[in-house]
């Protein structure tokens, strides 16, 4: 009866509650998109192969390449897939060189994925290390997703497929080289005109050439996915406009107007190029623009007609700038050394007293390749923490991270690398990098309960469906209905003068009671629940997304209950999800009179 359906409620809520507060793991699905950042880098005698791709497709999709002589000495593969929404899940299976690879999960804004950037709304870049598969002429990819298996509802359909390629050779010219990759979604308001921003452009910085005496040539090579023909969109190098102005936009906004992104590859510098169905990968000489810090722009679109807005005949809806590579030339014959340094990222929310705090770092060499064992020395305020070997790429690329326990104060971070002068490097003055940071408190939580305070008072009578259950039974009597009528007539005129205890007029009053939530460590406390009570049974559950340290927050909720004393209680963390300086504070409990 009444009683039941309350628990009901009750229950229905506390596993409500429960499912929100479930804390999210860390993902690699970001909606505006994940940074390009360098997959490969170096200088050597050969060649950078760059090529793929021939549009939307289902698969199974296939690809051929055609990679240069030379000693591969790196190779990634990279794949473009559409999932539909960001919220589907599904997998993705390559074949490579006929070598399965790694099936990854495709899993949208749960992705945990190392090597899967997934954009937008579901829209996917895949790198696969292919190194040791690659091989010089003929390369094949053969690459499967789960559309089609029972319960998929991932889309599955492939953009494309790129293989990048380093390939030494004593008989070509010295190349200088930086690979960007990552998946950026510059767009609009959206399909439905409802986001809340633009994302209009994104510029990459080069760090390559440094090494070369001289430049003979220089070329920069992009990969889109997601661009549509007829909508403009521009891509920039060192300020200067690449490309060349279509004939089907050019007769309406002007010479100056570009379309890089318009399904056809390697049209953009005015050749026939080929059909690629929202998928565009393109090459362009710039060594007229070369400065000594080199950057490229993606810009989505410009505001022709001098209203303000790029409306959507101005610009794309949705673009994805996935790959960037700047590639210079020289005919110097010239040696060049390694240059290796380091880089270290740490997280704010990491610095915590007493916890393990995750240190990111890479090593970069944009100078020869070097692709041995080289030393890292951490030290923390000028004392040696330790010290641990590390394989260096051939792709001028090595990323790791390792665990420090971070002690409360402010502390200098010093990583360096090649700490006993080992290898033979072009400059040794940036093996060291440094971070200056502040180690807070743990979270400390508390909570108390104000006084309750009336809201309104509701009387709980009898339903209409008791009413209508007497009206039927009375009239069963005058048609001589069977007894089993009398009796239900007799039980309803109980119920309705109180002889039936669960069904007796009872007034309940509705109360706001104020729940003040305090956090007096430094840390930021995220994810938690605040569990209250009445007279020992659950009332309800607040969920808090963070509390900042120093901060108090006061949240009212709202229980109803009979006049008199009642006794309340509220658990802060009940689960002890935060780690906190002090566990024994965080219950209250009192009785209160609820007049």
């Amino acid at each position: 009866m009444k009683t039941g359906i309350t628990k009901i409620v009750i229950l229905f809520v506390f596993l409500l509650s429960l499912l929100i507060s479930i804390p999210l793991t860390g993902a690699s699905y970001s909606f505006e998109g994940i940074p390009l950042t360098p997959d490969a880098q170096g200088t050597f005698r050969g060649e950078v192969y760059i090529d793929g791709g021939h549009g939307l497709t289902f698969p199974p999709y296939s690809q051929n390449f055609n990679v240069p002589d030379g000693t591969v000495r790196w190779a990634r593969l990279y794949v473009g897939v559409w999932g539909g929404t960001e919220n589907y899940e599904g997998w993705l299976r390559p074949e490579f060189n006929g070598q399965k690879l790694e099936q990854l999960p495709l899993a949208g804004v749960n992705d945990e994925s190392k090597n899967v950037y997934c954009a937008g709304h579901g829209v996917y870049w895949v790198s696969y290390d292919v190194s040791n598969v690659t091989k010089n002429g003929e390369n094949i990819v053969n690459i499967l997703t789960s559309k089609g298996e029972p319960g998929n509802k991932l889309d599955g359909r492939v953009y494309g497929a790129v293989l990048a390629v380093g390939c030494e050779n004593e008989k070509a010219p010295e190349v200088s080289y930086q690979l960007l990759s990552g998946n950026v979604n510059l767009h609009g308001k959206g399909w439905s005109g409802t986001l809340a921003n633009s994302s209009d452009r994104v510029s990459v910085n080069f760090n390559c050439g440094q090494a070369l005496t001289s430049k003979d040539a220089a070329n920069l090579s992009v990969v889109y996915l997601t661009g549509s023909k007829g909508l403009p969109d521009y891509l920039e190098f060192n300020g200067k406009t690449l490309g060349t102005s279509p004939r089907n936009l050019s007769e309406k906004y002007g010479e100056k107007v570009r379309d890089i992104a318009d399904e056809t590859s390697n049209d953009a510098s005015g050749n026939e190029g080929s059909p690629s169905r929202y998928f565009d990968i393109e090459s362009f000489d710039v060594f007229d623009y070369l400065q000594d810090n080199n950057s490229a722009t993606f810009v989505r679109g410009i505001d022709l007609n001098g209203d303000g807005d790029i409306d959507d005949k101005e610009g794309e809806d949705y673009l994805h700038p996935v790959l960037a590579a700047l590639v210079l030339s020289s005919k110097d014959k010239a040696s060049v050394l390694p240059d290796l340094y380091p880089e270290m990222n740490i997280s704010e929310e990491e610095l915590v007293d007493g916890m393990p705090a995750k240190i990111s770092f890479t090593i970069n060499n944009p100078g020869e390749i070097y692709d041995q064992n080289c030393t890292i020395s951490f030290k923390v305020d000028g004392s040696e923490v330790s010290t641990f070997p590390v394989h260096m790429e051939a792709s001028g690329v090595y990323s790791s991270s390792f665990s420090w326990s971070a002690i409360k104060g402010k502390h200098l971070l010093e990583l360096s690398l090649n700490p006993e002068n080992s290898i033979q490097e072009s400059d040794k003055k940036n093996n060291v990098c440094a971070l200056n940071v502040s180690v807070r408190s743990k979270p400390e939580l508390s909570v108390s309960l104000g006084d309750p305070v009336k809201i309104e008072a509701q009387k709980e009578v009898a339903s209409s469906s008791i009413v209508f259950l007497s009206f039927l039974s009375i009239l069963g009597f005058r048609r001589k209905k069977p007894y089993l009528l009398l009796l239900l007539a007799v039980l309803i005129i109980l119920a309705l003068s109180g002889c039936i205890e669960e069904s007796h007029v009872a007034e309940k009053t509705a109360y706001s009671i104020p729940v003040k939530i305090i956090n007096n460590g430094e840390a930021s406390a995220r994810n938690f629940d605040v569990n209250i009570s009445l007279d020992g049974k659950s009332a309800t559950v607040l969920n808090i997304p963070e509390i900042a340290g120093q901060k108090t927050i006061v949240n009212d909720i709202r229980v109803e209950t009979v006049g008199g004393e009642h006794t309340l209680r509220a658990k802060v963390d009940e689960h002890n999800h935060i780690v906190e300086s002090d566990e024994d504070n965080n219950e209250f409990e009192a009785s209160c009179n609820f007049a």
